[in-house]
């Protein structure tokens, strides 16, 4: 009954599409539930191209995936039938839960209000979910006739129960990141629409915790926040000074998946990550932007040419959380990434003389003396 739950420990965009597609590249035929909306998108490789999914679940270029949109998603039928369209997913392998609310014109007309205040994407994915808590004026899957002639609109807890209790292999693909959960986010309002942590993704699919037995947190090295007045963002600093740290040879910003925005991003908080780790009890990290601590790894693929720093960093980080690193990303691509469950890098001496570290930037001395070995 392996059930694997991919949840973010940030504030989104950590990376969970290439955990989501690596994860179910290690089988023959995963079965891969996607929750969420269309307001956050995951960035995987599709026939060779990165591309970014807003509906369809990340391991959509998996020839043996079944995928499925959960119960507590919000559809917008436009663009889940041109991502299925353009990826040219069989009927037979892509299911639409009938209880997943659909998103309409004015829902997003809504949610307009909502662009300058919390700086939403205004996609309608909240609007729509109210009105379901609400129970009034709302459509269901079950009600679109555009949808079931080209996906199947069936109930996927059903489908889903037995394939776990006979072996098969479950990846359940969370959206968003815990620190933007409606309930346990600690920005209220500059939250999402929903609960964002394992067990509420669980509940949205309609899995019982006792079939849930890992739960894959992915983090960034430098978490961000989408761009504009999105929210309290920590030790926040520029794109520039992300590629002085690395020593990358140009600045590398980042823009949001769904409205290309320019993102904001800080210095690392591990004091932010062991919270998410208690709300989400993980059985396993993946970090991603090993590339952006030291430029050295940038698409590294075996855990031995690892950095001192990036090595320093996935021992602290396990130090830190009692929790094992299993997957580290070297790069924006999902190939550029490594497996370290069967070769975990061991600590490597530090070039020169004295501890390798990495200075934050305005950092105050009282800081420095408690911040990490990296």
């Amino acid at each position: 009954m392996p059930c694997t739950i991919v949840v973010g420990g940030q504030y989104g965009s950590e990376g969970k599409g290439k955990t989501v597609a690596l994860t179910a590249g290690t089988l023959d035929e995963p079965w891969v539930v996607r929750c969420g909306g269309p307001n956050s998108g995951h960035t995987t490789t599709v026939r060779g191209e990165e591309t970014v999914l807003r509906q369809v679940p990340a391991a959509a270029d998996h020839p043996g995936a079944l995928l499925f949109l959960s119960a507590g998603c919000a559809i917008d039928e436009d663009v889940l039938l041109s991502e299925v369209e353009a990826l040219d997913i069989p009927r037979e392998r892509i299911v639409v839960d009938c209880r997943a609310v659909l998103i309409t014109e004015r829902d997003k007309l809504e949610e307009g209000n909502l662009r300058s205040t919390i700086a939403s994407t205004c996609t309608g994915t909240g609007a729509a979910l109210a009105k379901r808590a609400l129970r009034s004026d709302v459509r269901l899957a079950s009600a679109s006739e555009r949808l079931r002639q080209r996906v199947r609109v069936e109930d996927v807890a059903p489908i889903l129960h037995p394939h776990l209790d006979h072996g098969g292999h479950v990846i359940v693909e969370g959206t968003q990141g815990f620190g933007l959960s409606l309930l346990h986010g600690p920005h209220f309002p500059f939250v999402t629409s929903r609960d964002t942590t394992a067990s509420g993704f669980a509940a949205e699919v309609g899995l019982s915790p006792r079939q849930v037995d890992s739960i894959i947190m992915v983090i960034r090295t430098f978490p961000i926040r989408v761009g504009g007045n999105s929210g309290p963002l920590q030790d926040e600093i520029s794109w520039e000074e992300v590629q002085s740290i690395s020593g990358a040879p140009c600045s590398i910003p980042e823009y949001t998946s769904v409205t290309n925005r320019l993102r904001r991003v800080a210095q690392f908080n591990i004091d932010a990550v062991k919270t998410a780790c208690r709300y989400n009890r993980p059985t396993a990290l993946a970090i991603m932007g090993l590339d952006r601590l030291d430029y050295g790894n940038h698409g590294l693929s075996n855990a031995s040419d690892l950095t001192n720093k990036a090595v320093s960093f996935i021992n602290f980080l396990k130090k830190e959380t009692a929790v094992s690193v299993d997957l580290v990303g070297t790069g924006p691509r999902t190939s550029e990434a490594v497996w370290l469950t069967d070769s975990e890098p061991v600590t490597k001496p530090c070039s020169g003389s004295g501890q390798e570290e990495l200075v934050t930037h305005n950092c105050q001395e009282e800081r420095l003396n408690d911040s990490p070995p990296w």
